[in-house]
């Protein structure tokens, strides 16, 4: 048994309320002012501190990043070494679930189940496996590429069978290459509608990567249920998403790191596309459309940019409550997880404890002391 005691606990509502958090067996038995600790129990003091649910990133990529030996299943095992290090610094910047949107030759599963079993540290995976593009399409050196829907309906259910957790798919191109437009529409409709249909068959989801506009109408009419990046989105793309009651998630902050790396071509075409993904932001905020908070991370950027990312998404006129209940219960929500994102009873044991108030400054969240995940306890004091 674990407790956290005097801790100032951020709760659902987001007020901050002193008290104690008692954990057992992966989860939390008890939680408030009233918690008591029984004798014996093992103590964390997080007097003057934040206690808060764990970070869920929405976004990520664990075991795919540009390198040339991962052009061949020769550098599986260098992506599954590389994706383990990156998993323990998302524990380390406080992040306990993440949604991993395409691994290189299925790592992102080989890892995600090795975490589960408790061989390598980690926050929770979900994974989509290979990501199904159309040939020469989007990242396509790591991706199953697929033309036309039966092949597609045949890349989906090999994902599945891999063990997938749920389907991405490649709509247009991207900020990845110099020879490739993001106004390029990759995927048509039926393609897409035939990987919804395999996901439905299966009891599980489609997530769309798609900038322009056309892309990301294509998607949602096919049956997704989120777009990520969806960076040229107006009104009309706005309201199709409202009625399919589909989300975006947006990702600022890789955008905002390319567009500084210096990378001919690429730095500018990122720069382009982030002052444009901010004005599409602000239609999402205003229609009210559904959003969350990933980060696409792993390949430009490191895990700790799940903090960019809320100081960005702040920075646009998200109040701080509002952007943390984001990247906890908000993204649980989405992602469809009922077991996390909230300090409650019966809910897993991720916890986080920040020194300092993160309602006052976003930017007390990169000094995560510990970071709680299943109620396995990291204290980065004493780790190096």
């Amino acid at each position: 048994m674990l407790a956290i005691k005097n801790g100032n606990l951020l709760m659902s509502g987001g007020e901050l309320v002193k008290g104690n958090v008692l954990i057992e067996g992966g989860a939390i038995k008890a939680v408030g002012e009233r918690a008591a600790i029984p004798s014996g129990t093992k103590v964390i003091d997080a007097s003057g501190k934040t206690v808060m649910p764990g970070l869920i990133d929405a976004h990520t990529h664990l075991t795919v990043y540009q390198d040339p030996a991962l052009l061949s299943a020769a550098g599986a095992g260098k992506a599954l070494m590389r994706g383990a290090f990156l998993a323990r610094q998302a524990l380390r910047a406080g992040i306990t679930t993440m949604r991993d949107m395409g691994g290189f030759c299925f790592t992102d599963i080989d890892l995600r189940n090795a975490i589960a079993a408790g061989q390598v540290p980690g926050p929770r995976l979900l994974c989509s496996g290979k990501v199904i593009s159309t040939t020469g399409g989007h990242i396509f050196y790591v991706s199953r590429e697929a033309d036309g829907s039966d092949e597609v309906r045949k890349a989906a259910r090999e994902q599945i069978k891999m063990g997938a957790d749920f389907i991405k798919v490649m709509c247009s191109g991207g900020v990845e290459r110099v020879d490739e437009s993001i106004n390029a529409v990759q995927l048509n409709m039926d393609e897409i509608r035939a990987a919804v249909g395999v996901a439905q068959d299966n009891g599980t989801v489609v997530a769309a990567h798609a900038h322009p506009k056309r892309a990301m109408k294509e998607a949602l009419l096919a049956g997704v249920t989120s777009i990520e990046h969806g960076s040229l989105l107006d009104e009309e793309v706005a309201e199709i998403m409202l009625k399919k009651k589909a989300f975006i998630i947006p990702t600022f902050s890789v955008y905002a790191a390319i567009a500084n790396l210096g990378l001919p071509g690429l730095s500018e075409r990122a720069k382009f596309v982030y002052e444009e993904k901010k004005k599409s932001f602000k239609i999402v905020l205003k229609r009210g459309v559904r959003w969350g908070v990933g980060t696409d991370s792993g390949a430009f950027s490191p895990m700790s940019s799940i903090v960019d990312e809320l100081v960005i998404t702040h920075s646009l006129g998200v109040s701080t409550a509002e952007v943390l209940h984001r990247v906890t219960a908000g993204n649980a929500e989405l992602i469809g997880l009922k077991d996390t994102g909230t300090l409650a009873t019966g809910r897993r044991a991720d916890i986080i404890i920040v020194d300092g108030n993160p309602l006052k400054d976003l930017e007390s969240m990169r000094r995560v002391s510990f970071t709680i995940a299943n109620g396995v306890a990291y204290d980065w004091s004493a780790i190096s």
